[in-house]
């Protein structure tokens, strides 16, 4: 191969990798406003497992406090029906322990309907996980595209990665103020 074609070769090759920088670089802006985006999401998720499981244990509490009702209710009415009134108040009597005790079974079906809080709960948490494993992964593109990019020393730039790795090692959820300090050590 004669050297202008190896010449021609590098610039093809240069051009490739300028392109690629710049593609590198528009991606910069919108996985910034991600990573800062996706804290919000979390904290609404954060949110609505709280609510929603406060929700469900006060209208738990509240059905318990109407299960304990009935059951005096029904225990007075069986008193009652014990004295062995007339017909037609007997009979209204047990219809009404009846009723009461149709109240007794829905509001067990109700307990137990409420338990899709449990499983909300844990598909919410899934969401929440993903999340932060899309702003682990969105910050590392951001910090790998940075810090190649600056001419840092070789000192701040395993800093920068000490840093990194550290907030990600844990496997819990990242703090978004852990995440701004990388960000700002980057110039954002």
């Amino acid at each position: 191969m004669a050297i202008d074609d190896m010449v021609t070769e590098l610039r093809k090759l240069a051009k490739v990798v300028d392109d690629a920088t710049k593609k590198i670089g528009e991606l910069k802006e919108p996985v910034k406003e991600s990573s800062e985006s996706i804290p919000i999401a979390q904290d609404g998720i954060s949110d609505i497992i709280k609510e929603t499981e406060k929700a469900a244990n006060n209208i738990m509490n509240l059905l318990d406090d109407i299960n304990e009702n009935s059951s005096v209710i029904d225990k007075n009415l069986r008193n009652l029906i014990g004295f062995n009134p007339v017909k037609k108040i007997k009979e209204s009597l047990l219809n009404l322990k009846d009723l009461n005790q149709k109240n007794i079974s829905k509001i067990l079906d109700v307990l137990s309907i409420l338990s899709f809080q449990d499983i909300t709960g844990q598909k919410l948490y899934k969401i929440q996980n993903t999340l932060n494993d899309a702003k682990v992964k969105l910050l590392k593109v951001l910090v790998d595209s940075e810090v190649e990019a600056k001419e840092l020393p070789v000192e701040k730039k395993q800093e920068i990665y000490g840093k990194f790795n550290d907030l990600v090692s844990n496997n819990q959820k990242m703090e978004q103020s852990d995440v701004n300090s990388i960000l700002s050590e980057l110039g954002f």
